[in-house]
Parts: structure tokens; sequence; C-alpha cells
């Protein structure tokens, strides 16, 4: 059986993107945006799940996860531009797109820029502007606290994730089992499910490589100001998918996603949590190339 492979590209400005593929001579494009504080291996590790629907894979590390170069300062128009790069060197003229969680905002900023490339957008528990006057009432508690954090004081957002990344670094255990114990019951099962979690574990470890910098540029690219289109040049399809029972990324937050894609499908995963994207991964491949 084959297996993914991982790979770089140098970019027009000499910036190294690694990233993870799979399938080259499969017939449908998806790309994947990894969440934060992750990277391109927390993936459902099943690639036989993709060839069941003939896809072509690819995944790539934001600027400092994993094997990618550090990026000083970049917005997410930038990451946009350089997907575009990836997509032009792999004669890629449309793909469909999963976003999960923060990577749900980063192909929504692709979708924006580039909506002639983009077949379908799937957006799994997925991030909304963080800077905006449109989501301010609906923003969860915890990304509130970091678009602060990263608007007044933003050494102490660097401070906080150098420090995560050395607790990681010397106690992965502890910092998993931390952080399952916040978990809702159904992200439990998943965190707890023996073929699943090495890669979790993988993607947490390449998440905080580099003393925690790839994540602290991570969060200011995300925390910037963004050009809210209402996608007007965008005639692919949209499928939204939601966990009831997510605390990371809300109902609410789903719902202003409905309303900003307004003929986007919308599927809510009872008790699901916001791991859904692996418990759910064949169905989500399915729907997001049928």
């Amino acid at each position: 059986m084959q297996n993914y492979y991982e790979s770089s590209i140098s970019l027009s400005n000499n910036m190294k993107l690694s990233y993870t593929g799979y399938g080259d001579s499969n017939q449908n494009t998806v790309i994947f945006f990894h969440g934060f504080g992750s990277s391109v291996h927390a993936i459902h590790p099943d690639p036989t799940i993709l060839d069941q629907h003939n896809i072509r894979f690819y995944a790539l590390n934001r600027p400092g996860y994993g094997d990618s170069d550090i990026g000083l300062g970049y917005s997410m128009e930038d990451y946009a531009d350089w997907l575009n790069e990836f997509l032009i060197a792999k004669n890629i003229q449309k793909a469909s797109l999963i976003g999960w969680s923060a990577g749900g905002l980063y192909s929504q900023v692709f979708t924006d820029k580039y909506a002639e490339k983009v077949e379908s957008l799937t957006l799994v528990s997925s991030a909304i502007p963080l800077n905006s006057e449109e989501t301010k009432s609906v923003l969860p508690s915890n990304w509130k606290m970091i678009r602060n954090m990263n608007k007044y004081i933003p050494f102490m957002t660097k401070f906080y994730f150098k420090s995560l990344s050395k607790k990681v670094a010397k106690n992965l255990d502890g910092v998993i089992q931390e952080s399952v114990k916040q978990m809702v019951e159904e992200d439990k099962k998943v965190m707890n499910n023996p073929t699943i979690q090495p890669a979790i574990l993988k993607g947490t470890v390449e998440g905080y490589r580099n003393s925690g910098i790839g994540v602290y540029y991570d969060a200011l690219a995300l925390c910037n100001k963004m050009n809210e289109s209402k996608n007007p040049g965008f005639n692919g399809k949209v499928h939204i998918w939601q966990g009831s029972a997510d605390t990371i990324w809300t109902s609410d937050t789903s719902n202003f996603l409905k309303e900003k894609y307004t003929n986007s499908t919308y599927t809510s995963i009872d008790n699901g949590g916001h791991l859904l994207y692996l418990s759910h991964w064949d169905e989500i491949l399915r729907k997001s190339v049928s």
C-alpha cells in the first residue's frame, strides 16, 4: 500500500514550504488547510480512503510549521499567493479545498482571491474573521483573547507560544493529557483512537516546532483585518460541517458562514466536537469532490 509522501516547494521569494501529498495519478485534486498549532500530518492516516474517491491530495504547512521556513509578518493573502504558486507548479487548474479550524479561514481567503481556481470549498469546524465588526458578537472567547493580546500586548502572545512550545518538547504526553481533559466526549474518542492518535501527536509536535514562532506569526496573520468579500465571483459548491458540541469554533460561527455563503450545504453532527474532520473524513472527502 502506498503512503503519503513528503516534499517541499521553493517559492519566488525563496521561502520553502513543506507539504505532504498522495495519489499523483488520481483525478480529483483536494487541497487541505491545517489547523492552528497543528500541521499537515494531522490528517487521517489511511490514504486508501483517498483512492476510493480518486483523490490527488496535497496539504501545505504554513510558515514555521513542520519543515516550512519561518515567515515574518506574512498575511493570509500572502499565503493565498503562495498556494497559487504551488498550483501553478503542479499544473493544477482547479482544486477542491478543505479547510479545518483556522485553516478554514485561510481557505476562504484563497477562494476570495482565486475563485476561478476553486472547484468546491469545504469548511469544517471553521474559523471566521477575528478582526471584524461583523463577527464581534459571535467570536468565541478564546479567540477574542488571542485577538486582544495580539493587538495590545503581542510580546505576551509570543512568550505564551514559546512557553507552550517548550512544554510540548519536554512533556508531550502531559500536554496532550491536559488537552484531552478539556475535550468534549466525541473528541476524546477520536483522540484515544490508536490509529488516529499518532497523527494528532505528530501534528502538535510539528505545529510547535521552532520555539512556537510559527504559531505566533500564524496568530498575527489570523488577527489581521481581511477583505471580507461576499464572493460574488465564486460559483462553486460550499459545504459547511459543524459539530454541535464544538467549543473551539461553535455553531454560532458556522451560522455566520451560512449567511455568508447563502447557497451552501450545512451538515451538523450531533454531539460532534472539533475533531469531527477525522471521525467523518470519508464523508467529508466524498462530498467535497461529488
